[in-house]
């Protein structure tokens, strides 16, 4: 987390499940890996994380989370994303869903 005060809440978040194309499993983790690093070090980035999942090797979801829309916006304009995410990624997924959520800032 760069430029975030521990105390920020998320107001944008996103959800993307990737279905692998059988035999790219390694690969894309690889590549989802160094794109999840890089984007850490995004100013508007709170968190980004993925999970393969347990049961389904060819399941990863992946959790973003920026202080706001703009911030996602940003992303999606970087090196990295266009390097590594448009080029690398998105090519070797047979699936690929996407889903943002704006919150409202206020903790529980």
């Amino acid at each position: 987390m760069v430029g975030i005060d521990a105390q920020q809440v998320a107001r944008f978040q996103v959800i993307a499940d990737y279905g692998l194309r059988e035999g790219t499993e390694e690969v894309v983790l690889g590549h989802i890996a160094r794109l999840a690093a890089a984007s850490r070090t995004e100013p508007a980035n709170i968190s980004y994380e993925y999970f393969r999942d347990a049961e389904d090797p060819a399941h990863v979801v992946v959790l973003e989370r920026y202080v706001d829309a703009a911030g996602f916006d940003a992303h999606l304009k970087t090196d990295h994303f266009e390097t590594i995410g448009k080029t690398e990624i998105i090519p070797r997924l047979a699936a690929r869903t996407v889903r943002v959520f704006a919150g409202t800032g206020e903790r529980p």
